[in-house]
């Protein structure tokens, strides 16, 4: 009895301290409000590559500056200021970054944290530059892939609405949504993971059907991976697809009954002629 009260008390405090949580980054006070707070998906867009942003030494950029190199970009909105859940949600993004072992930050995409407060600047996205850095594993740097940037309320405006982010101020803080959004490398959008928290299976899937496959150590490998694995709007996440591991199984039988038919027809064309060899020497 003593443990049941204990583990209800566990689970109160829990739920308090996620509701308080949730609180700093939502601030909700009218439920109509929830209609203006969310996500419009805009798959197949292209964002504008012309905004002007400052990154974390207060240098100006433009958001075609980070597609030169034809890598897919992460984009995470959040904001510097906020207390716990946007913090939560850029954690989620280091954890399912260390724990993707087949894509590499840097050599295969980038990632930009951008903050949809205006009042942020230079000097909070340097201090998050500081924090994060160090929780990346080694084999994720240089470290000049993940930037950390900060704009005006046109600019932040301009690339929101073209992602179909919408948030809302309230007081002091903002209620808005969570979820890392997939930018092609031609600044096209592509795929939108919800949450703070994502599988590496997810966020690969993502990556490489934003770019056809062409990223990664095996392209054949991909291609596979990209035909077995589909995403599913309704759960959010990628899923086999039975019909297509079907197909490919049958594939892949073919090929192999193909492989074994070919080398028993050799085997059995080399039997032949010796036994033949051996009939004329008679």
């Amino acid at each position: 009895m003593l443990k049941k009260l204990c583990n209800i008390f566990i689970l109160l405090m829990f739920l308090l301290a996620f509701t308080s949580s949730a609180k700093d980054c939502l601030a909700i006070n009218d439920v109509n409000d929830l209609d203006n707070i969310g996500i419009d998906e805009h798959l197949g867009d292209m964002i504008p590559l012309d905004l002007e942003f400052y990154d974390a030494q207060n240098q100006k950029v433009v958001l075609n500056d980070f597609f030169q190199e034809k890598k897919p970009v992460v984009l995470n909105l959040v904001y510097f200021s906020c207390p716990r859940v946007c913090n939560y949600a850029t954690d989620g993004v280091v954890d399912v970054v260390n724990r993707m072992s087949s894509l590499n930050l840097g050599s295969d995409f980038k990632i930009l944290t951008v903050s949809f407060n205006p009042e942020d600047d230079f000097k909070q996205s340097s201090s998050k530059i500081a924090k994060y850095y160090k929780l990346l594993d080694d084999r994720h740097f240089p470290k000049g892939n993940w930037h950390f940037l900060t704009s005006d309320s046109q600019a932040i405006t301009k690339l929101t609405e073209s992602v179909g982010f919408k948030f809302k101020k309230e007081g002091e803080e903002f209620a808005h949504p969570s979820s890392l959004i997939i930018i092609s490398p031609d600044g096209i959008i592509s795929r939108y993971l919800y949450g703070i928290q994502h599988e590496p299976r997810d966020l690969r899937m993502a990556l490489l059907e934003a770019t056809d496959g062409e990223i990664g150590t095996s392209k054949i490998i991909n291609k596979a991976l990209l035909f077995c694995y589909q995403f599913d709007p309704l759960g959010k996440k990628y899923a086999l697809q039975a019909l297509n591991v079907m197909k490919a199984g049958g594939v892949v039988t073919l090929l192999s009954l193909g492989i074994f038919l070919t080398y028993f027809w050799r085997r059995e064309k080399k039997i032949s002629r010796k036994d033949g060899g051996l009939n004329d020497t008679k």
